[in-house]
């Protein structure tokens, strides 16, 4: 395995970037409570036995200091905090030498109050408390939060959810402080809403419509309103619909009780351009089917419209030679289209790639900068696809998978901005995000091979022969570390950049060079001179491939069209993200 220097920083990068836990401050004694490295002491605890811990940060509430026996505190070097009334000459002489640092800054928290005392709320409904801790600067602020009864409302982190009809009490807590908001929890109509409204399949072939309830569980059935057209079942909680034969029909979702409001899909079903037989698919049997019909013999089912592959208006030996070389892979009879699509309120397009060939690897306008593992350049023939016309953004990413791993978020304090780039993702963490992303489109978007990754940033058959991704002058179409704002960790600049906010190349194909290297399919492997059509890498490996360059990079020839590099599928870094194929 072969990496850049700026690679090898890349993976740094990622395991320096800092884990944050919360967890509920533990009581460890009487008014003595433990939360992460710090030791809270609360104002009634008048003396202390040795607690044998050596936290980094000690706050003492006490008004008078409470009197420690030997080494009650074992860190020497750590830092107290304390109350002013307390920073006192005899604190400082009897227990200085047990600390690095000592503060007069400490205050203890004096009660908690909520936003709301009692609230009314309908199942399936969601509401957020907010605890306040008395005084403002209290040192210690962490509230924890309860439900006395779960099957009625839960709370997390403030947010109340309710599930059943009835009623229960949610408490905040600090340290030994609480406030109490009386929750009641009514019942309403549970709503079914289906995935999907519209679906289109051929004969002999399935697909999933996944339908949600709120605001509660029931059970459900399907029934179709022309089951001649179309079979559906449930299927642990999804219906699987298969094609039997041409037509539309109505699938409806329901609840067995009749109480739910029921939703519907429509699909239909057709027969694909080249299926001469109708059967579902497109065999070497159509081609015999179709040259049986031309010789005059009785051939059925047939299907003119599906026979007539080259759409000229009529079936000839013409469409017998298409339908060999749709079979051969050398053309597409029903290539993809770029298509725009929605999920959760989101938007993305997928941009269509005409098949062709081309030369993959180290060719002359990559100059000195390819390096071995590029080599050699061979040629390859790729069937028709499509791919993003960005790299996902953390808007897509969070649409589909509820949170967002990004590290350049405003929690880290950069601007809020969710057309970046989504970046921390490993190759494994992108299959679950394409998995769900198909549930919710009933599409197959996948990641690109390699090969089809190169192509497309080359500019498939627009393809001008440019170094990067449309164009030479790298300053125009890509951003790496020499063009982004900023070198300073911390700042807005800094780090990944707005998608489409550079040129794009021939196809209209955004930040293929720079911005985040993006995951291929692939498993990472020698490139052969033999050469291939539609190849998907090696059958197995340790390392997954990935392409592009990156904001990261400081050498721009790691931003070019045929840099290639890896990482294990389980790496994540911030400046490793990812774009889709389909």
């Amino acid at each position: 395995m072969k990496k850049t220097l700026q690679s090898l920083i890349l993976l740094l990068v990622a395991m320096t970037v800092p884990a944050v836990a919360f967890a509920a401050p533990v009581q460890i004694a009487d008014g003595v409570y433990r939360d992460g490295s710090t030791l809270y002491i609360g104002s009634g605890v008048t003396s202390l036995g040795a607690l044998n811990l050596n936290p980094s940060v000690i706050y003492c509430f006490a008004t008078v200091p409470p009197v420690c026996v030997s080494n009650t505190f074992t860190g020497y070097g750590a830092t107290l905090h304390i109350p002013a009334a307390s920073y006192g000459a005899y604190f400082i002489n009897e227990y200085w030498g047990n600390f690095g640092n000592m503060y007069n800054d400490a205050v203890e928290p004096t009660g908690v109050t909520l936003s709301s005392p009692e609230v009314n709320m309908t199942a399936g409904e969601t509401m957020t408390l907010t605890a306040n801790v008395a005084p403002s600067n209290a040192s210690l602020r962490t509230v924890t939060w309860s439900s006395s009864n779960s099957s009625v409302a839960t709370v997390s982190g403030g947010v109340v959810t309710a599930l059943a009809a009835g009623e229960c009490d949610i408490t905040a807590t600090c340290l030994d402080l609480q406030a109490v908001c009386h929750v009641k929890v009514t019942q309403t109509t549970i709503v079914i809403t289906l995935d999907k409204h519209e679906a289109r399949l051929l004969p002999n072939h399935a697909v999933t419509i996944k339908p949600t309830m709120s605001p509660m569980q029931t059970s459900l059935k399907v029934t179709v309103s022309n089951p001649e057209v179309a079979a559906a079942r449930l299927v642990n909680g999804v219906v699987q619909v298969v094609g039997l034969a041409e037509g539309s029909t109505m699938i409806v979702v329901s609840s067995v009780d009749g109480q739910a409001v029921p939703d519907a899909c429509m699909v239909t079903v057709f027969t694909e351009l080249g299926d001469v037989n109708c059967d579902g698919y497109v065999t070497i049997s159509d081609v015999s089917s179709l040259i049986d019909y031309l010789l005059g013999s009785d051939v059925a089912p047939f299907k003119a419209d599906n026979a007539d592959t080259n759409k000229d208006g009529h079936v000839s030996i013409a469409d017998v030679a298409m339908l060999i070389d749709y079979l051969l892979g050398v053309v597409d009879l029903n290539p993809p289209v770029t298509e725009t699509f929605i999920v959760n309120g989101v938007t993305f397009k997928m941009v269509a790639v005409e098949g062709g060939t081309f030369t993959m690897g180290a060719t002359a306008e990559q100059g000195s900068d390819a390096y071995d593992w590029e080599k050699p350049a061979h040629q390859v023939t790729l069937s028709s696809f499509c791919i993003g016309e960005t790299e996902v953004t953390q808007a897509l990413w969070l649409a589909v998978m509820g949170s967002n791993p990004s590290y350049f978020t405003q929690s880290n304090n950069y601007a809020e901005n969710l057309q970046r780039p989504v970046e921390q993702v490993s190759w494994n963490d992108c299959q679950t995000f394409i998995s769900r992303l198909n549930e919710l489109t009933g599409k197959t978007f996948r990641l690109p091979t390699e090969a089809e990754w190169e192509f497309a940033a080359r500019g498939g058959n627009k393809s001008q022969g440019y170094k990067y991704a449309g164009g030479n002058d790298i300053e125009a179409v890509a951003w790496y570390w020499d063009n982004i704002p900023s070198q300073s960790s911390g700042t807005t600049g800094y780090g990944t950049q707005t998608v489409a906010t550079r040129m794009p190349n021939e196809l209209g194909l955004y930040d293929m060079s720079g911005n985040v290297c993006e995951w291929c399919q692939d498993w990472y492997g020698s490139y052969s001179s033999v050469a291939q059509t539609n190849p998907i890498g090696p059958a197995s490996g340790s390392y997954r491939v990935f392409r592009g360059g990156s904001w990261y990079n400081n050498n721009a020839g790691d931003c070019r069209v045929s840099y290639r590099n890896d990482f294990y599928p389980s790496d994540r870094g911030g400046s490793l993200g990812l774009r889709l194929a389909l």
